[in-house]
């Protein structure tokens, strides 16, 4: 190869060096929370949720909680109480809460353990939501700007734009208030048609569930 081939080889070289780094600067990071936040928040939760047991029950042996994955809020409550069902015990909404039937003979205390449980193995967004800082709720909202919403109207669902702020909207009331599926909701849909949106277009991203270390990608540079 003659000299002037070997500097343009050279050339091209150092330029695609340039164009991967810049790549790796510009990914977006593929887990916002870290291991260590994600186990801190799943400790929290573990921990706030036990503690309305040993009040009254201060030498119960805590159960063990494999999963703690999240749930939209709007689907909170359905997850809980199939959750207490398929556990064994026939608890349903009410009005304040719930109603529980205790003939089936638990005693109260493996009524509350195994509602323990239940509200861990599937906290609400807005209970996860609270334990995340301004980085991590700028993330979440990205995900349901860019990837929720756009999915919705690709799917001829409706969505409302998102409120336009700048950064200062991540902790705001406006932003809070806002989510992709709000209309979606609005017009009560069938609970199938519900069940595939969500499945199209998952509300929540991967890297909230805490239920394990989130796979951290390899940079591509």
């Amino acid at each position: 190869m003659t000299p002037m081939g070997r500097r343009a080889l050279a050339v091209i070289a150092a330029g695609l060096t340039a164009l991967m780094l810049a790549g790796c600067a510009a990914a977006p990071p593929t887990d916002p929370l870290g291991p260590q936040r994600r186990e801190q928040i799943r400790q929290a939760i573990l921990d706030a949720h036990w503690a309305n047991v040993v009040r009254d029950y201060p030498d119960a042996l805590r159960p063990e909680v494999p999963t703690v994955r999240p749930v939209p809020d709007n689907d909170h409550s359905a997850v809980f109480f199939a959750c207490m069902r398929e556990s064994g015990v026939p608890a349903s909404p009410s009005d304040n809460g719930f109603r529980y039937n205790s003939s089936l003979g638990q005693s109260l205390l493996e009524f509350n353990s195994v509602r323990y449980v239940c509200e861990s193995r599937a906290p609400s967004e807005s209970e996860v939501v609270s334990y995340l800082s301004g980085s991590s709720r700028a993330a979440l909202f990205d995900y349901q700007r860019k990837i929720v919403r756009p999915c919705l109207l690709a799917a001829g669902a409706r969505s409302s734009a998102p409120p336009d702020g700048g950064p200062a909207y991540y902790l705001s009331a406006a932003l809070a208030a806002w989510s992709p599926f709000a209309e979606v909701l609005a017009s009560k849909p069938r609970a199938d048609t519900l069940a595939y949106l969500e499945k199209r277009c998952p509300p929540l991203p991967a890297w909230l569930d805490l239920t394990q270390t989130f796979p951290t990608a390899h940079p591509a540079g």
